[in-house]
């Protein structure tokens, strides 16, 4: 298989998970998409210039015309994809610096962890697409992106359009996604 269509997917989902703020605006007449996206990224602006961003990433954010899409939404079925990063606003120089995280304590709904995946464990399709979208987060978003750290989990009963929930404890606070998400299609 080319390497290409991996990385115009994960291209494809860079571009779709870091859109216009709920925040900024309301959405109208919002796409399955667009109602994954925004429901998938967790703002948390603190006192002070501290900035916490946690982004778990669902099938659903991938985009069903785009190239290597199948590839894209069957890897993050299998895995559950979370970034995050914790960064504070220099009040003197205005720049932002961001804390190096080594681990990312993820659970489902009755408290159980995930189990975190290897890189070098993953398929190298599933590999290359993360190596992308790491690269394509520090090129687009600067020194927001070298502060982002990838984590991949066996998704084991964790699915964004499952009945359940996925938390991540970071900074010192827990962070949850209730699942299914919106835009998840009803059966």
């Amino acid at each position: 298989m080319s390497k290409r269509p991996g990385r115009v997917a994960a291209a494809a989902i860079i571009l779709f998970a870091l859109g216009a703020s709920p925040a900024l605006s309301r959405q109208w007449k919002a796409t399955p998409e667009a109602l994954a996206r925004d429901y998938a990224g967790i703002n948390d602006q603190r006192p002070g210039g501290e900035l916490v961003v946690a982004l778990w990433f669902v099938p659903q954010m991938v985009p069903d015309n785009s190239r290597g899409a199948d590839v894209a939404k069957a890897m993050l079925q299998n895995y559950v994809v979370v970034v995050v990063a914790h960064g504070r606003l220099q009040s003197v120089t205005g720049t932002m610096s961001f804390e190096n995280v080594d681990a990312l304590p993820a659970m489902d709904q009755s408290g159980k962890q995930l189990t975190p995946v290897a890189r070098d464990n993953l398929p190298p399709t599933n590999a290359g697409m993360l190596t992308a979208l790491e690269s394509s987060l520090r090129q687009t978003l600067g020194a927001m992106g070298n502060g982002m750290k990838m984590f991949v989990f066996d998704a084991g009963d964790v699915g964004s359009c499952k009945r359940g929930q996925l938390s991540v404890l970071f900074a010192n606070e827990t962070y949850t996604w209730d699942t299914p998400f919106p835009g998840c299609q009803s059966n």
